[in-house]
């Protein structure tokens, strides 16, 4: 282990220390202020962090009742008093320990030649998490597979293998910010069932929820900046890398070692340009595959589950004012015996009860329930309503292809022609609609996760046009002899 990885070293042995105490949360508290101070928005970075500004930070926060009770003495908050010596000595203690465990240290301004202090490096990193953990306006705009796909066009015109970093970092938190919202709705389906069990709705999480999370970030996010919109864009990014000469792709991987040198220990004898660009499909492969249907689904759950507790909520009257409130209520707080007789109650009560289905949400009376007993209905099935079922089915299915299908018109096509030659998009015959579907679907197919086992595809500068469509043509090339069979079922809408 190098000197770099050791952390609990130095003056940063006991580092956690002031967080330990019973003045904790005035502590972070304190740490989320400095950070707010200094590096923050709303930074004044003309004003130096003096001992006497920490100070007052300090005093600040200890002033709020939330953290007054655990920085002073209970013989001096509980008179309702607090002397101003009691919080200097609290402030200038906790200046004390913030300074011994590595969270401050001292700095003189190169301009003024001033004593002041400033954040240490640890200290800075973990007070940015203090106020960035529950702080909505740090929160990013969740643009990463935008600036990942604008970042690989820079790379491509500029050859800066830092280009091609940013890439890597965008495309790898293009996975964590879905994974931030699939953890977000899972915390509100607790907050719904908690506040469900004592007889609450979470109307200000789901306001919060359609107001501002899904209004201006996951309609975002679901559309701008869908993967399954960009990802298109950043593959052919990514084949272009893949087709450079290998004298200039050495020249990268030397530049990209030099540059990043974390990557010696992943890349085992490999290209670093080439190991970048397949770390990034993957990524790229597993939002679209697997994050982006886990947050639709986790969505759709709890706008589910909301919906299902305000339609009860709406249709049952169990507040503790209503007679099930009062009912349930008596229930819970009798006895044994009084719980027995109360039941004994109300089954009498009940058991003379009738009990009827209604119809469109409303109640039967008697002569309803009469009337519908005695009407004898004829269901006609008209001939016009089987033609417009039978339309509607046939439109749905027209468009719904098959991957399978598609894979062995391209294998046919390819041994047709002969391997060795490459099958350009351009070269298939386009003279009905279906010819048309597999030529807008090919290398869709040829890129999928069955596909590109088999085919590899490359973006030739050239366009081509059809009397349906026009379109920048592309060279797939088959890499084995045998075909790659699909799992069934697997199908790919336009």
């Amino acid at each position: 282990m190098s000197a770099s990885a050791v952390f609990f070293q130095g003056p940063r042995e006991h580092f956690f220390r002031p967080l330990n105490w019973q003045d904790r949360e005035a502590c972070a508290a304190v740490l989320r202020q400095l950070h707010e101070r200094v590096h923050g928005p709303d930074a004044d970075y003309a004003e130096a962090l003096t001992r006497e500004l920490v100070l007052d930070i300090i005093q600040q926060v200890i002033a709020q009742p939330a953290y007054r009770s655990g920085a002073l003495p209970e013989s001096v908050t509980a008179s309702g008093l607090v002397q101003p010596q009691a919080e200097r000595d609290y402030a200038l203690n906790l200046l004390r320990a913030l300074k011994e465990h590595g969270w401050l240290e001292d700095y003189k301004d190169p301009i003024n030649l001033q004593p002041t202090l400033k954040l240490t490096r640890a200290g800075k990193a973990f007070a940015e998490v203090f106020a960035e953990l529950d702080n909505a306006r740090h929160k990013t705009r969740q643009r990463n597979m935008r600036s990942a796909r604008k970042a690989l066009q820079a790379f491509l015109e500029s050859r800066d293998e830092d280009e091609l970093l940013d890439a890597y970092d965008f495309a790898s938190r293009v996975v964590q910010d879905l994974q931030d919202d699939i953890e977000y709705f899972r915390l509100l389906m607790q907050t719904l069932t908690r506040e469900a069990l004592t007889q609450k709705l979470a109307w200000d999480e789901f306001n919060d929820f359609l107001e501002r999370r899904f209004g201006k970030e996951m309609s975002v996010r679901l559309v701008a900046d869908s993967v399954d919109r960009h990802r298109s864009q950043i593959i052919e990014l990514l084949d272009m890398v893949r087709a450079w000469p290998e004298a200039q792709r050495l020249v990268v991987d030397s530049a990209l070692r030099q540059r990043a040198t974390w990557l010696e220990g992943v890349l085992e004898g490999r290209s670093a340009t080439f190991w970048l660009c397949q770390r990034i499909e993957d990524l790229i492969d597993a939002a679209c595959q697997v994050k982006l249907p886990m947050l639709r689904s986790e969505m759709h759950n709890y706008v589910r589950r909301f919906t299902s507790l305000l339609r009860q909520a709406l249709s049952l009257d169990y507040g503790a004012e209503s007679p099930m409130g009062r009912t349930l209520a008596g229930l819970k707080s009798s006895n044994n015996s009084g719980r027995n007789v109360w039941l004994d109650v109300l089954a009498q009560r009940l058991s003379t009860a009738e009990i009827r289905l209604p119809t469109s949400g409303l109640r039967w009376t008697q002569r309803d329930r009469q009337e519908v007993e005695a009407t004898d209905i004829d269901w006609l099935i008209l001939p016009h309503s089987r033609l417009e079922a039978a339309m509607r089915r046939a439109e749905a299915e027209a468009f719904v292809i098959s991957e399978d299908l598609l894979l062995t018109q391209l294998h046919h096509l390819a041994k047709a022609r002969g391997t060795a030659r490459p099958l350009r998009l351009s070269d298939l015959t386009v003279t009905d609609a279906p010819d048309v579907l597999t030529a807008l679907h090919a290398v869709g197919a040829a890129r999928s996760s069955q596909g590109k086992a088999a085919w590899r595809t490359r973006k030739l500068p050239t366009r081509f046009e059809t009397p349906a469509f026009t379109a920048d043509d592309f060279e797939l090339q088959l890499q084995d002899t045998g075909q790659i069979q699909p799992p069934p079922g697997k199908m790919t809408r336009p």
